[in-house]
């Protein structure tokens, strides 16, 4: 009887060995499963991210000011000209500042983009100063349709252009010395990636055509102009 007893005990405990053992081969093999797909998706990211980096480092080699028009596989914007304003009296601490730029743009894509999407994700504005350079623009002025010589080309920039078509359209950046923005007669367009922020290529440097004063209208009159080139 102990003899039976302990052949017993010997067979229950070769059972739990064995049970033992392919549940842990299980787990093994469950383990490296879970490992190769954690392997296989950290895989895939770098493949995906190597791929963006590639492409955006050949969109960055195709997109490029040629003479004083910015080219890329999806459109094209040329420069035509930078002018200074001061809008007079447009607020009750004074006048405003502007630049204006003058362009035209033509829609490369298979659908229909706005000029001033397509301009801010690859163009940015700078003040090329003395030993630096420093980014102007941000929000649109509230004072934006206050610069009636160019009402037609800012209302232009808003509007969906398709696919082939080419519009004239005005980008306006107001200037704020709170913002570091000083009054200068040169500037540059800098090429860049409005996703990563990152800068690339040669700029396009601009200098100022000429220079406008606009008396900030009243509702009950006209606007006066003056132009001095």
């Amino acid at each position: 009887m102990k003899k039976r007893y302990i052949l017993g005990a010997v067979g229950l405990a070769l059972l739990g060995l064995g049970t033992s053992a392919c549940s842990s081969k299980a787990d093994n093999s469950n383990n490296e499963q879970a490992t190769s797909k954690k392997a296989d998706k950290l895989e895939k990211k770098l493949d995906k991210a190597d791929k963006d980096a590639k492409k955006q480092s050949t969109e960055q080699t195709n997109n490029k000011f040629v003479g004083n028009t910015f080219k890329t596989n999806k459109g094209t914007i040329k420069i035509e000209k930078l002018t200074k304003v001061t809008l007079k009296n447009a607020t009750s601490d004074g006048d405003v500042h502007y630049v204006v730029i003058d362009a035209s743009f033509t829609n490369k894509s298979k659908k229909g983009v706005t000029p001033e999407d397509f301009f801010m994700d690859n163009l940015k504005l700078e003040q090329k100063l003395e030993k630096s350079s420093h980014e102007v623009g941000g929000e649109r002025s509230q004072f934006e349709e206050d610069l009636t010589p160019w009402k037609d080309k800012i209302n232009a920039k808003l509007d969906k252009v398709d696919p082939g078509q080419t519009v004239q359209f005005a980008m306006s950046y107001q200037l704020d010395k709170d913002d570091g923005d000083k009054d200068v007669d040169t500037y540059l367009l800098q090429p860049w990636n409005s996703d990563t922020m990152d800068t690339y290529g040669k700029p396009l440097k601009l200098t100022a055509s000429s220079t406008q004063t606009i008396t900030k209208p009243n509702d009950d009159s006209g606007n006066d102009t003056d132009t001095d080139d």
